[in-house]
């Protein structure tokens, strides 16, 4: 598989990545140990070099499965993120970053997160949420850069909102990022405009998250699908969520029906033509779905009229994102 270039940094990763929170077995169906193991072995086996998580997935579960199944990996590449300290994920413009992410946090969590992996080292911190008000602020950056002159991390970075990716633009701007995680996708075409052109200029490198919309674009949804008890897709999302989803991914299926790709691969290809992404990051913790996956990467880019089509949807207000979290 192709291997990008992260930014101005000197690592580089797979293209298509694993994302690892349906690992973490809290509000996924749960499976054992010993099969999201194998998931994160059968991705390492199709070529992935690259897996992301977060000390909150599980509650620190998912980096410690990870920690076990990585014994003897020491190149692959793991992003971790550090959880706001109050739990709070979406802060207000008048919230302190004080609250959130204090030096002190930083540090103890990144500790935290490097006994889990059992690594010295996490090749890139991201911060799990973020908010534009804290534009001016830098003492979060100088946490991490100790950590950085210290050997306990490669990259710094932020995961910024749903819907916000413009959010940390401004330390895009400072020089002070390396990489920048959002939700990317067919419906929420966004980043392209707000976050993009900033990380271009910057040499940032751009992780997209949520490829598949949380399961719309992958899945034969009705407005009156019933998730399984404990999804969070039932628990977290508005009323209307599951409808709008429906109702954007009808519009995606006649387009897909003019290529040769199945949906899934027309997400992730979708992903892939932008040039500014250095790697999607697919969730699953099934082995035929990874293996799928890395599979799109060898396919040649989308037809320009098939890409001007799904753009066009993004353009006139018919795909639109709504709130995204998952796969």
């Amino acid at each position: 598989m192709n291997k990008r270039q992260l930014g101005k940094t000197d690592i580089k990763i797979s293209e298509v990545g694993l994302g690892t929170w349906q690992l973490s077995g809290d509000v996924w169906r749960k499976k054992t140990e010993a099969e999201y193991i194998q998931a994160i072995e059968v991705a390492l086996d199709s070529d992935i070099n690259y897996l992301d998580t977060a000390l909150d997935y599980g509650n620190g579960y998912c980096e410690r499965v990870i920690g076990k199944a990585l014994q003897g990996h020491s190149s692959v590449v793991i992003s971790s993120k550090i959880p706001p300290q109050c739990d709070d994920w979406s802060p207000k413009p008048q919230s302190k970053i004080e609250d959130y992410f204090s030096p002190d946090w930083i540090v103890n969590r990144c500790e935290t997160s490097l006994k889990n992996l059992q690594r010295e080292c996490i090749d890139i911190l991201f911060l799990h949420t973020w908010n534009v008000a804290w534009g001016h602020c830098t003492e979060w950056y100088e946490a991490m850069v100790k950590l950085q002159e210290q050997g306990k991390i490669r990259a710094i970075g932020i995961s910024v909102g749903d819907r916000r990716a413009s959010e940390a633009n401004s330390h895009i701007e400072a020089g002070r990022l390396d990489v920048v995680q959002t939700v990317y996708n067919i419906l929420e075409q966004e980043p392209e405009y707000t976050l993009f052109p900033m990380a271009q200029k910057h040499q940032v490198g751009i992780i997209a998250r949520c490829p598949f919309s949380s399961g719309a674009l992958v899945s034969n949804w009705t407005a009156s699908h019933q998730f399984p008890e404990g999804d969070w897709r039932g628990l977290w999302t508005a009323d209307d969520w599951l409808a709008k989803q429906v109702e954007m991914v009808e519009q995606i299926k006649p387009i897909a029906q003019n290529t040769d790709l199945s949906m899934s691969a027309l997400a992730l290809k979708y992903i892939l033509n932008h040039p500014t992404v250095t790697s999607v990051i697919p969730g699953s913790s099934r082995a035929e779905h990874i293996r799928s996956n890395v599979s799109v990467a060898a396919l040649p880019n989308l037809p320009q009229n098939i890409l001007e089509k799904l753009q066009q949807l993004w353009l006139d207000g018919k795909v639109h994102g709504t709130y995204n979290g998952g796969a």
